[in-house]
């Protein structure tokens, strides 16, 4: 089963058909983590095969989040406050060797407290570059690809004003094992 998705997945790129993806349906996240949100859906769409396993991906719909040992969508609008830009999906990076499948996307966060024109303080933080690596495992019986764990790391990037320069002052990282068990299933 393996070598006809191995094959399938070399077939879509090879015709340029940018159809294969994986999706998983979840729920959108709310305030209170105890309560599920809306359904939502969050789906990694083959954008080019950069050849030895490697990947650029679309991510469309939403990206997980994990408050509190819960796992919920974050969604990605246009018109959300909290992303910098002006985004309907988030480009992706994924390597697969046949069993295990890895994809990083990066985000990057503006602090909603900072009001340009606002008196200048010594240290003012503006944005919050975060990363997420999520590893899969492949189930050829399945087609699925289950997440076996995440990684979270976050950048507090800060002004220093009175010297006009700019550096990283914070690196986070959070490691993820889920709680739930997360699948996306293969869609073309």
């Amino acid at each position: 089963m393996k070598a006809v998705f191995i094959s399938l997945l070399f077939c879509l790129m090879t015709n340029n058909v940018n159809a294969l993806s994986i999706v998983y349906d979840g729920f959108k996240c709310t305030d209170d983590s105890t309560v599920l949100g809306e359904p939502a859906q969050s789906k990694f769409t083959v954008e080019q095969d950069l050849g030895n396993g490697s990947y650029r991906l679309l991510l469309e719909g939403g990206y997980l989040v994990f408050p509190d040992g819960k796992i919920c969508l974050k969604l990605i609008e246009t018109s959300d406050p909290e992303i910098n830009g002006d985004l309907s999906n988030i480009k992706a990076t994924a390597y697969f060797n046949g069993t295990v499948l890895v994809i990083s996307y990066g985000l990057l966060f503006e602090n909603k407290g900072y009001v340009p024109g606002n008196p200048i303080s010594i240290n003012d933080i503006s944005f919050f570059p975060s990363t997420y690596n999520l590893v899969f495992d492949y189930s050829s019986t399945t087609q699925t690809f289950k997440l076996v764990s995440a990684t979270e790391l976050n950048n507090t990037y800060a002004t220093q004003r009175l010297l006009d320069a700019r550096y990283f002052s914070l690196i986070h990282v959070r490691p993820i094992l889920p709680a739930e068990e997360i699948q996306y299933l293969i869609s073309e």
